[in-house]
């Protein structure tokens, strides 16, 4: 009986011993270091409105508002004439973005049109301003609101090099 209560512990001490080289041999790996920035805006865009139903979400359960994001549509990048007489370049890239959502506990969907502007910096992608209309009612400026919250975050998370591995 001792010699097999000898043998099992040098079983689990080697066990350990060897689970304890793996651990450190591995390199520390998360998911958000390994986020990339997209190279090209529509490829931004494209993974922005991927990603914005996620943010949007825990946004609004941060400012506790009682709201949920079902879909988010495909971007929209044909921007709107805001300033002629500068050079393109010079300008935010716009995105359109149409937003399905629910208040929590209803079944009532409402749709929400948003118009983001972003601008390249040096630190990657930056959040501008962003204005929303529902339904025929004028363009309300939400600079300040959730979808900035969110907009914010997500480019924090995939497009400042602060952030990445």
């Amino acid at each position: 009986m001792k010699n097999i209560r000898l043998s099992i512990s040098y079983t689990i001490t080697a066990i350990a011993t060897s689970l304890l080289v793996l651990v450190e041999q591995a390199q520390p790996e998360t998911y958000i270091n390994q986020r990339q920035c997209p190279p090209d805006f529509p490829s931004l865009s494209q993974a922005l409105a991927k990603g914005l139903p996620d943010y949007l979400n825990r946004s609004y359960q941060r400012l506790r508002l009682r709201r949920e994001v079902i879909a988010i549509s495909q971007p929209e990048l044909e921007p709107l004439p805001i300033a002629p007489d500068q050079p393109r370049d010079r300008l935010p890239q716009q995105v359109f973005l149409s937003v399905v959502e629910k208040e929590t506990g209803k079944i009532t969907q409402s749709q929400r049109a948003y118009w983001l502007f972003l601008v390249p910096t040096s630190r990657g992608w930056r959040f501008a301003m962003a204005f929303m209309r529902t339904g025929q009612a004028p363009p309300v400026d939400v600079s300040e609101a959730a979808i900035a919250e969110a907009t914010n975050k997500w480019l924090r998370d995939y497009c400042d090099p602060r952030y990445q591995k």
